[in-house]
């Protein structure tokens, strides 16, 4: 006990009125130094025990959903113990992007606000209360740390914990017709692999090459794996494996440095998972690709061409994780990206602006017989090279793909 602390105060008071009881020989002096020794004695057990055996949790009933969609996010306080809680105060720190129902946020950043929940527990109680959030943006986001302030009945002793961040609550990009963000609805990539086969076993073998995290695992040629030590896959021929390969452009300028148009990213995300969308409707494989950093998946996205609705998901989860702040520029990445794809694979660039390396990394992709259609998201004013044989949308400002889904 610290002499300097509020408890440590109230037994020098209560010593010194029991002395001054005993010097005057006063019950009513001895009455009062009993009550502030009560008074000491009850806020040094709520300083000590006060928030042992409290637990403060919270869940939301589903970790993943779309923008708008209403989560339920269960808050539980639990007490353990025989010594009540007649104050408790919660301080959660919520993003901005996550709407509470009928509680007003306290501002506590530019990015997040601060919950603030008040309870009063009894001994060996659990309370639980339910909010309705919801999310005004796709991204991945977790409440927390939360603070849990628990005091005495006085309000002389209070003591603080800080409770770890809660499980991500992953939101989607939006998902919308192509035609509504600019795109032609029939046919918008030029001519895809047919699902009719002409073949009895379309599924034509054309070579092996080492495996790559995100290659399907049926297939991995197990006698080539076995002959070279290291995990093979089959290369297929290209009548079979046709379909389409996503690039998304996280850079606004032509260096990363110079900045960010977060309304182009944005509209650039959902148009990528609207293209996926369709690929997936029309039964096609589809791979995805950014440059961006993928929170808590690494450095930049990498989702080969596959068919499924596994792909979907990982491709919407992977579009919600996504961020700015990769230096890696996206001609970097489809340098090292595009050879390994099937001969024939549809290729759908979609960026702000088309700068000279950009440009050189599609012609070249278009050139490998791979061929490419370039949707730029950026204003009117953003200037086009000429792109020989290449398909080119665009989609952006407030008429096109920045109209139709940022306004929702």
């Amino acid at each position: 006990m610290r002499l300097g602390s509020g408890s440590g105060l109230q037994w020098l008071g209560a010593a010194a009125l029991l002395l001054a009881a005993l010097w005057l020989r006063s019950g009513l002096l001895l009455l009062a130094a009993g009550l502030v020794a009560l008074v000491a004695g009850v806020v040094a057990l709520w300083r000590r025990f006060g928030l042992s055996r409290l637990t403060y949790e919270r869940h939301f009933q589903q970790n993943r959903c779309f923008p708008g969609e209403p989560v339920t996010l269960t808050v539980t306080v639990t007490n353990r113990k025989v010594l009540p809680l007649t104050y408790l105060v919660v301080e959660e720190s919520v993003p901005v992007a996550l709407e509470v129902e009928s509680r007003r946020l306290h501002f506590q950043s530019r990015a997040r606000g601060r919950l603030r929940m008040r309870f009063s527990l009894g001994w060996y109680q659990r309370v639980e209360r339910r909010f309705t959030v919801r999310a005004a943006r796709r991204g991945a986001y977790r409440l927390g740390p939360a603070v849990v302030a628990a005091g005495d009945p006085f309000g002389w002793a209070e003591q603080r914990m800080e409770v770890a961040p809660s499980d991500l609550l992953i939101v989607y990009p939006r998902v919308v017709p192509l035609e509504e963000v600019g795109l032609p609805a029939q046919r918008p990539f030029g001519d895809l692999a047919s699902r009719d086969r002409l073949f009895a076993d379309p599924l034509r073998f054309a070579g092996v090459r080492e495996y790559r995290p995100g290659d399907p695992l049926n297939q991995v040629h197990w006698k080539a794996t076995a002959a070279t030590g290291e995990l093979q896959v089959r290369l297929l021929d290209p009548s079979a494996s046709l379909g389409l390969a996503v690039f998304l452009n996280t850079w606004s300028y032509e260096r990363f440095w110079e900045g960010d148009d977060a309304d182009a990213l944005e509209a650039g995300v959902t148009l990528a998972a609207s293209i996926v969308g369709w690929a997936h409707e029309h039964a096609l494989p589809v791979g995805l690709y950014a440059n961006g950093l993928v929170y808590g998946w690494g450095f930049s996205l990498h989702l080969p061409p596959a068919r499924g609705d596994g792909v979907l998901v990982q491709a919407l989860e992977g579009l919600a994780r996504l961020q700015t702040g990769s230096p890696q520029p996206l001609w970097e990445l489809m340098a090292a990206e595009v050879p390994a794809l099937p001969y024939g694979t549809s290729l759908v660039v979609i960026t702000r602006q088309v700068g000279v390396d950009l440009a050189g990394a599609v012609l070249r992709a278009q050139r490998s017989g791979r061929p490419v259609t370039l949707v730029v998201t950026g204003p009117e004013a953003e200037p086009v090279p000429e792109l020989p044989g290449v398909r080119v949308y665009r989609v952006g400002g407030e008429e096109g793909l920045h109209g139709a889904v940022l306004a929702e």
